[in-house]
């Protein structure tokens, strides 16, 4: 009720990229205060339904999406908040402003968000020494995943560099790994799902990958790729069975959408990728063409549109084994993880 009442009102009277910073401010201030931080996972944290996906335990199903902890700011604090798992990002190699602002916008008639961030972040090797003082693996007790991306400026044919550079930063403190492709708000980079691109791409991530656990004598951790909502199911089987080919563990389904015509009630949209609500159904048909196309065997974290229990339900029932949120975190308030991972039952499977 304070959220609703007091703190959402406050925030949503400013300008929403300033709010998501000073919120990002708060949460990362709570993650440095140890006791604080100890009391709200007693408080918050579901662990009594436990699933096993991709060889990591996670305690709940309901994760944190890439995008809301650019830079690793706060994992302590979404662990704390009752998320399952977190993942952070996406990070580039180096550091870079992303577009020009205003970049983020409210369609609060549809419970959405649109944003054309354009990846800014601080950079991969920034990121990665935050959670070495922070959140390092040994030291927590929720999966981490970290989102990768290729620099603005890296043409599409030397993207493979930044992956593989981004994978030799993050690969000791990951649990797991996204392999983002599907921004709408990097230009061109969704051509990167296109076979021209996305074959010698995941070829030479699954190339990398494999020298990466021979050089250091350890198994790779997890790799998932990120795919748009917006291609066809033709483009997604290739885009899947290309995945499925070069050993990724499995795929997030899904990014947000440029196709406006989801939006039921705000009377304009501005310009980027849309989150929310509004991507439920787009979601939920990619997340089930997925499942029946690999017939229920390649894990699915489902994403985009979970704003109630039932709408998390239905992309279960879909097919997904795991969920994530961005959206309805920040419409529904800092305890919705919690609340939300102590309604939703246990998968079905085990995968």
């Amino acid at each position: 009720m304070l959220y609703h009442n007091l703190l959402k009102p406050i925030l949503f009277s400013l300008e929403p990229e300033w709010a998501h910073d000073l919120g990002t401010k708060v949460l990362q201030i709570t993650g440095n205060l140890k006791p604080a931080t100890s009391c709200l996972r007693k408080l918050l944290q579901s662990d009594r339904h436990p699933v096993e996906v991709f060889g990591l335990t996670f305690p709940n199903l309901i994760g944190q999406a890439a995008g809301l902890d650019k830079n690793g700011l706060f994992p302590a604090t979404s662990e704390a908040l009752g998320f399952g798992f977190v993942e952070v990002g996406t990070v580039t190699p180096l550091p870079q402003p992303g577009n020009e602002r205003p970049r983020l916008f409210r369609l609060p008639q549809d419970n959405a968000l649109v944003n054309r961030m354009g990846f800014n972040n601080s950079g991969v090797h920034a990121l990665v020494e935050k959670i070495l003082r922070s959140f390092p693996k040994g030291k927590r007790s929720i999966p981490l995943g970290i989102n990768l991306g290729k620099g603005k400026s890296t043409p599409l044919d030397l993207a493979l560099n930044d992956y593989c550079e981004g994978f030799d930063a993050v690969a000791k403190q990951a649990d797991y790994i996204t392999i983002n492709i599907s921004s709408p708000n990097t230009p061109n980079l969704r051509q990167l799902q296109n076979n021209e691109f996305l074959e010698p791409l995941l070829q030479g991530i699954k190339d990398h990958r494999e020298k990466w656990s021979k050089d250091h004598s350890l198994k790779s951790p997890p790799c998932l790729l990120k795919i748009s909502p917006d291609e066809n199911f033709k483009n997604l089987e290739q885009i899947v069975s290309k995945a499925v080919e070069n050993n990724f563990d499995g795929i997030i389904a899904c990014n947000t959408t440029i196709d406006s015509s989801c939006i039921k009630f705000s009377k304009s949209v501005p310009t980027g990728g849309i989150s929310g609500r509004p991507l439920s159904i787009k979601s939920n048909e990619v997340i089930r063409f997925i499942s029946k196309l690999t017939n229920e065997k390649l894990p699915i974290i489902g994403s985009g549109g979970i704003f109630d229990y039932e709408s998390a339900q239905r992309k279960l029932d879909s097919g997904a084994c795991l969920l994530q949120i961005y959206t309805s975190f920040i419409y529904r308030g800092p305890l919705w993880p919690s609340r939300l991972a102590r309604r939703i039952p246990l998968a079905n499977s085990l995968i």
